[in-house]
């Protein structure tokens, strides 16, 4: 398994730790990085990735360079 090092804010880390619940960076790298995976996953199928309200309701589209280059590099491979 690789290991990865970041240099993160520490209140950025502590924060994440204390909204989610998680007792480790560790694990809120893992989180992050399962989710990224997710999104990847997502647009890549074509899949447009939306935030809404609790009713369905002030829709937004996630929109990030990264996915974008994601979604790119598939259609380039077809």
């Amino acid at each position: 398994m690789p290991e990865i090092r970041l240099t993160v804010d520490e209140n950025f880390i502590d924060n994440l730790k204390k909204d989610t619940g998680l007792d480790k960076a560790t694990q809120v790298t893992s989180e992050a990085l399962t989710l990224m995976r997710w999104a990847v996953d997502e647009v890549q199928k074509g899949r447009v990735l939306i935030s809404t309200d609790e009713k369905g309701g002030d829709a937004r589209r996630i929109v990030m360079p990264t996915l974008e280059m994601a979604k790119a590099r598939k259609m380039s491979k077809k």
